[in-house]
C-alpha cells in the first residue's frame, strides 16, 4: 500500500511530500522493505493519503506565517520603544 511522508523537523517543516510502498502497518508503525519506521517523529510523519499530507503541509505553512507576522509586530514593538527612549536628564 502506499503512504505519504512529510519530512523536516517540527521545528522546519520541508516543503516535500514523498511517496513510500508500505509491506504492513500497525497504529504507530509502517514496515518499508521489511524494516520498521515509526508513523511521527520529530523528524518525519506518515499520511494515509497524498491529501492528508499536502493539509498538513499547509496547516504548517500557515502557522509560519502567523508566527512570523507575531514575530514582526514584537520586533516593530521594540523598535519604537528604542526610537522613543530620551537621555535621562534630557529636556
Amino acid at each position: 500500500m502506499k503512504k505519504y511522508i512529510t519530512g523536516g523537523c517540527r521545528w522546519r517543516v520541508e516543503a516535500k511530500i514523498t511517496e513510500i510502498e508500505v509491506d504492513r502497518e500497525t497504529d504507530t508503525s509502517v514496515w518499508v522493505n521489511g524494516k520498521r519506521r515509526q508513523k511521527m517523529t520529530d523528524y518525519e510523519i506518515v499520511h494515509d493519503t497524498w491529501g492528508d499530507a499536502h493539509s498538513y503541509l499547509l496547516a504548517a505553512g500557515e502557522a509560519r506565517v502567523v508566527n512570523a507576522r507575531r514575530t514582526l509586530e514584537e520586533h516593530k514593538s521594540y523598535l519604537g520603544n528604542v526610537k522613543g527612549m530620551k537621555r535621562p536628564g534630557a529636556k
